[in-house]
């Protein structure tokens, strides 16, 4: 959902302006994937924001700081998700020929349970309802440990974790599948690292976007995913290499 994942980057620079701080969305962006808390204390103690925050506050944020500040954020986080539910494009086709093939599937999340409310009820009523969604308040911690993961197996009822697929578009995805080893696949055009609408996207020159493509396909590498792809309407071909692989005996 969320095509350049916008939601999430609005709340934390609308959380820190509550706070007198004002951050770029580069740097509301730069730990995205990761358990909202662990995201707020990644920006919180990221050296510019950091010393932003003591010329404002007199002091450099600590974790009093962190759980203060967080304590304010599921609200505001769950009443600025409602303008950012518009799911992906291809989703549910794609999600209708997983099932078509037997091949199940869930969802890991930064979201905490109580900001998923709308979440799933917006996914569900456009067409994508996974078998279950996982949170990291459920299991203990977020991306990129590999405990939602492990629940989703236990939850599926399903091992080795190498039959397993992660799709994801951050940097914290591909630790998560790493971590728990599964395949990492990363999304570029839809997702956190180009981080614009699909407006904005398609008003880029077309040399630009093939650049920004182009560099965010780099970083995706550089962090170790499996495969990197555009979208999630170009997911089946690689589900398909991935399935000849394990046959073959190849591991992620």
């Amino acid at each position: 959902m969320d095509f350049g994942s916008r939601g999430p980057v609005a709340a934390f620079v609308e959380l820190f302006s509550r706070h007198g701080i004002t951050i770029t969305e580069a740097e509301a962006r730069e730990p995205m994937g990761k358990h909202k808390l662990d995201h707020v204390w990644a920006i919180l103690t990221n050296p510019d924001v950091a010393e932003r925050w003591r010329q404002t506050h007199g002091q450099i944020p600590d974790e009093q700081t962190l759980h203060s500040i967080y304590s304010g954020f599921g609200a505001l986080q769950i009443e600025v998700l409602k303008g950012y539910l518009d799911l992906l494009p291809a989703v549910p086709g794609i999600t209708a020929q997983l099932r078509s093939r037997g091949i199940r599937f869930a969802s890991t999340t930064g979201f905490e349970s109580s900001m998923m409310t709308d979440v799933k009820a917006a996914a569900a009523a456009q067409g994508y309802e996974p078998e279950f969604w996982v949170t990291p308040d459920l299991t203990g911690g977020g991306r990129p440990a590999p405990w939602m993961i492990y629940y989703a197996a236990r939850q599926l009822g399903l091992y080795p974790l190498h039959t397993f697929v992660k799709v994801g578009d951050t940097q914290a995805d591909i630790g998560e599948a790493l971590n728990a080893g599964t395949w990492a696949v990363s999304v570029v055009r839809t997702g956190n690292e180009i981080g614009l609408s699909q407006q904005q996207l398609e008003a880029l020159p077309a040399d630009e976007r093939e650049a920004r493509f182009k560099a965010a396909e780099q970083r995706f590498r550089a962090w170790g995913a499996h495969y990197v792809i555009d979208s999630v309407a170009d997911l089946l071909p690689v589900i398909d290499e991935i399935s000849e692989r394990i046959i073959r005996g190849e591991r992620p």
